[in-house]
């Protein structure tokens, strides 16, 4: 089975550096020195990726998947964060490992997320649904069955992109326990946040201008690394970065939202069977672009109190805190 690769190559890591058995809480801890800090989060996160393919894809292949590109975001929104002090090859090189891994993932719950879109809009509906809507679920279930139902049999597709997303993810490890970094303390934080934030809020004011379904996806891009971020910092003052951390999270999930519903449109755009026939996809298509419309609408302004301050009055504010919790 696909499972027993990433199993192997776990096993393979397991305890060969100094970072073996560390905690893989993602939070930077107030007596840790930073760079091991660093590792250790970035570590934990591949490290629970490849455990989520090692366990779970004999049990739930929708839920393993799942779980493992989460923990990819986590870890290349770390390796963003320290893009400077690692150096550009590094970074270059991480980034890749991890992207190629997750791209390797990503057609395995595809056809999960489109059903689950539809459920959400259907608990949200206060009438009867149109045949459109219901014609597009049973059509994506029936595929979703028949993928999982081919999977299960240990197809060679699911063995390959576990195979290829496994072998990155674990190359990626090696080299994270072996980062140099030019920096160290704030020094070592400030430019990724800086610039992490720089660019959320200009994706924040294009969407502003420009609400396309890809201004929102690049938009909620960064706003993940936002929240990621602002999570590796929280215990700097919990009681303010908890609660930006969390509208950041409510702000992506909400984006995330806008954006499934986009895959979904476009996927009956370019298979209108789905839907039945041309007056089931416009019913459906109708419905879809009214969640979206509240979507938006609950989106903006959370992103204006997020993205409210100048990136470096915004790093300025983080440094003040990090520096009253634990001088370097």
């Amino acid at each position: 089975m696909a499972a027993g690769v990433a199993r192997e190559l776990l096993a393979r890591t397991d305890g060969n550096d100094a970072g073996g058995g560390a905690s893989r809480a993602y939070r930077i801890k107030r007596k840790e020195e930073l760079t091991e800090a660093i590792v250790r989060i970035a570590r934990g996160r591949v490290d629970d990726a490849l455990e989520h393919l090692s366990e779970g894809l004999d049990r739930d292949v929708s839920s393993a998947v799942h779980e493992a590109r989460k923990d990819l975001k986590k870890a290349r929104a770390v390796v963003r964060l320290v893009r400077v002090p690692i150096g550009k090859s590094a970074y270059r090189r991480e980034n890749a490992h991890l992207h190629d891994a997750a791209r390797a993932l990503s057609g395995s719950r595809d056809a999960e997320v489109k059903i689950e879109t539809l459920e959400a809009i259907a608990e949200r509906a206060e009438e009867d649904l149109p045949e459109g809507f219901t014609a597009m679920r049973a059509n994506l279930e029936k595929e979703r069955d028949g993928w999982v139902a081919e999977h299960d049999d240990g197809d060679s597709d699911l063995r390959r992109a576990a195979e290829l997303a496994a072998a990155e993810i674990a190359a990626a490890r090696d080299s994270i326990s072996r980062w140099q970094f030019a920096s160290s303390g704030w020094a070592l934080l400030e430019p990724g946040l800086k610039r992490s934030y720089r660019r959320g809020r200009k994706r924040f004011h294009e969407t502003l201008a420009d609400p396309s379904a890809e201004n929102v996806h690049e938009w909620r891009k960064r706003v993940k690394d936002l929240w990621y971020h602002l999570r590796l910092l929280r215990d700097s003052w919990p009681e303010t970065l908890s609660g930006m951390s969390d509208q950041a999270h409510e702000l992506s999930d909400l984006l995330g939202d806008h954006h499934d519903l986009t895959v979904l449109g476009q996927d009956a755009q370019m298979r209108p069977e789905l839907a039945g026939d041309a007056a089931g996809l416009s019913a459906a298509k109708s419905l879809i672009t009214d969640r979206q419309r509240e979507l938006m609408e609950a989106a903006v302004p959370i992103g204006e109190r997020c993205y409210a301050e100048s990136p470096k009055a915004f790093a300025k504010r983080l440094r003040t805190y990090w520096q009253a919790w634990r001088p370097d």
